[in-house]
């Protein structure tokens, strides 16, 4: 029930799970309840065969009228296992309705490991709860997310109307996060936007967002003479997932872009200030996080700023940022 990134997060698991019970010679049908328009990001996953979206809304299947048909439904598909990543009175409902043999609700962790210093990921907190049924241990952390070819289409004509050649340098600059606490200021990303391109003067710059992260991409776009395509509210979720496989490097905070960029391997630049990266970020090694660990706060993994200043993000210069777009793009040819 959690947002893109919760449930992105949670596939390396599902995916070993799946692995698991087929290498014992047993078929396996999984499918995933997931908030409301969230079923892209797993749709297309082979191993999974419906997603099946629940509607958080008063008045969606939240109310009770419409809550008891949405579990009766769920109890007719007669599931074995039922896996609840997301504790709370509604998925609880749901996971105990379905009268299945096993439920499994996820214990948190986020203990700090003694030696590395660093909290528990929660690739690896998921990972914990399918030690019951064997599974040792999921080596594979990659996360997925299904591509198709028409998304693929779509975007590249996107691109060539804008002047983009498959042979371009492309950064990818998704500036939104659910929470204010999670974003880098629009003036930031401006003046990182003039900066990026005294390096790479050929490079070509986009900005990606939802519907409601329009102001955002304006408010950069006000502030910065650079050339930039605005794609901002202009892609579906799929199509996103496209853009960002094409892209040579993405700049976002902690939110469902990054963790779709990570799914289809794009090279990432991490902005991090309250959300801990240890826990949510990225987790190739070649991935570079932006943070400023010299603030005693961070990260405080809250979602409002006690101080009231922001200033793990308010105040991360935009040289840290370029650096690091260079060092991640550099990385890439190694």
């Amino acid at each position: 029930m959690g947002g893109m990134g919760d449930i992105l997060l949670a596939t390396p698991m599902a995916r070993a799970l799946h692995h698991h019970f087929e290498t014992e010679g047993r078929s396996c049908v999984m499918d995933f309840v997931v908030a409301k328009g969230m079923a892209p990001a797993l749709t297309g996953i082979g191993y999974i065969r419906r997603v099946v979206e629940f509607d958080k809304h008063p008045d969606g299947d939240g109310r009770l009228r419409n809550l008891l048909p949405f579990l009766q439904k769920i109890r007719n598909e007669r599931y074995d296992i039922v896996l609840n990543l997301q504790p709370h009175l509604k998925t609880w409902a749901i996971a105990y309705a379905c009268g299945a043999k096993t439920v499994v609700n996820l214990r948190k962790d986020r203990s700090v490991n003694a030696q590395t210093g660093k909290m528990r990921h929660t690739i690896d907190d998921y990972n914990k709860e399918i030690r019951r049924f064997g599974v040792e241990s999921v080596g594979d952390w990659r996360m997925d997310f299904f591509v198709p070819e028409e998304a693929k289409k779509k975007v590249s004509d996107i691109l060539r109307d804008n002047g983009i050649s498959a042979s371009d340098t492309v950064i990818v600059v998704n500036p939104a996060g659910t929470r204010p606490i999670n974003r880098w200021p629009t003036e930031r990303f401006a003046g990182f936007a003039e900066e990026i391109l005294q390096d790479l003067p050929h490079a070509k710059l986009i900005i990606t967002g939802g519907p409601h992260d329009t102001p955002l991409a304006e408010g950069i776009l006000e502030k910065t003479n650079a050339p930039i395509v605005n794609l901002c509210n202009k892609l579906t979720v799929k199509e996103l997932g496209a853009l960002l496989q094409r892209a040579n490097t993405v700049v976002t905070g902690d939110t469902g872009p990054l963790h779709i960029a990570s799914a289809v391997g794009a090279p990432l630049v991490c902005l991090s200030g309250a959300a801990d990266p240890d826990r949510t970020g990225p987790t190739s090694p070649r991935d570079l996080v932006v943070i400023n660990r010299s603030l005693p706060c961070v990260p405080c993994r809250d979602r409002v700023c006690k101080r009231g200043d922001i200033a793990c993000m308010t105040q991360m210069p935009v040289a840290w940022v370029r650096e690091a777009v260079v060092k991640r793009m550099n990385s890439r040819f190694d």
